[in-house]
């Protein structure tokens, strides 16, 4: 008789974000035909966001400028020497030829060669309870969505951030794992930046500061 395997259970890090004042700021961000209204707000330890907008209207955009992927057309980004930034993007661009464990103990690696992260601070793919052992060993590319998806967030949350940018962080998740994600962002200390579709997830976080793109309003968010 095979017994079956136990679930798993989502274990957050603790992230401890620096003291200072001010983590992430923005101040009067366009990025031209793609975000056309400014964008200025400023984020410090446990501040959330959540940005709404119709398709289009440049959420992705905007988080790719705030995790300095993008020059912004006008404005600035600014982030203090030190604080450590994750970015949960919209689409995967994990190395699909790669084992799913090696790639991200090849990840573990480079952040702490480039002196982003002490080994210390280093945690195993096992501790996150995202994949289990047998799926940590498959090549990427024969993973699932939804496993992928994990695995994408595995390797941002080991960063141990300052600040979270997660753009449609629900995106081929199950419904459990999507409620253990929204508890432990509520939990977190580091600020985090939210944008997301996902009706569920919007009224799970509905107390969050706004920050609504349109194409022709100027928005300034207060958190």
């Amino acid at each position: 008789m095979t017994v079956p395997e136990p679930p798993q259970h989502f274990r957050f890090p603790e992230l401890l974000p620096n003291t200072g004042s001010v983590l992430l700021s923005a101040d009067q961000i366009t990025v031209k035909e793609r975000v056309t209204c400014e964008v200025s707000f400023a984020l410090s330890r446990g501040d959330r966001l959540v940005v709404t907008g119709p398709n289009g209207a440049g959420k992705s955009t905007l988080l790719s400028v705030l995790a300095s992927e993008l020059h912004p057309s006008t404005g600035f980004v600014r982030r203090p020497p030190g604080i450590r930034l994750g970015f949960l993007r919209q689409e995967t661009d994990l190395p699909l030829h790669r084992r799913a464990g090696e790639a991200f103990s090849a990840h573990l690696d480079a952040l702490v060669t480039a002196g982003l992260l002490d080994s210390s601070d280093a945690i195993g793919l096992s501790h996150f309870g995202l994949l289990r052992a047998r799926e940590s060993s498959k090549r990427i590319g024969e993973l699932s969505m939804g496993q992928q998806r994990r695995l994408d967030l595995a390797m941002v949350l080991a960063t141990k951030p300052h600040v979270l940018l997660l753009d449609e962080p629900t995106n081929h998740l199950s419904v459990a794992l999507v409620d253990e994600l929204t508890d432990a962002l509520a939990a977190t200390r580091a600020a985090v930046v939210l944008s997301t579709h996902d009706r569920q997830l919007l009224r799970d976080v509905s107390g969050w500061s706004p920050l609504q793109l349109t194409a022709t309003t100027v928005r300034e968010a207060s958190v």
